[in-house]
């Protein structure tokens, strides 16, 4: 028969080995992103960038070296998938995360 601290210890290097709760962005980290990206659209907007094509807003984002930010498209069109419309810092893996806005703003999706 198996102790409670031998089963706590299987339970617990099993959720580790399958990754639960290690790795991603906290939710107040994923936030901050998510509003420094909204900016950098507004900045794009500003400048008068064709963000049709969905092109990279920010290789980093204001305190938040890891993130990036790009334009995309809600269901995905091929232009997304050209590396000339792509973060390069991300493509480069030099940032983890990033932040997809549509060409209205809206968020995709931040990971």
């Amino acid at each position: 028969m198996h102790s409670c601290s031998e089963i706590f210890a299987a339970i617990a290097l099993t959720l580790a080995a399958a990754g639960c709760g290690a790795g991603g962005p906290s939710d107040d980290e994923r936030n901050r992103a998510v509003a420094a990206a909204k900016q950098a659209y507004q900045q794009a907007v500003t400048r008068g960038d064709d963000l049709e094509k969905g092109p990279c807003i920010a290789e980093a984002l204001p305190d938040l070296a890891d993130w990036v930010a790009d334009i995309a498209h809600d269901p995905r069109e091929d232009v997304d998938d050209d590396p000339r419309n792509q973060c390069e810092r991300y493509r480069a893996n030099e940032a983890s995360h990033f932040v997809e806005l549509d060409p209205g703003g809206d968020l995709i999706r931040a990971e």
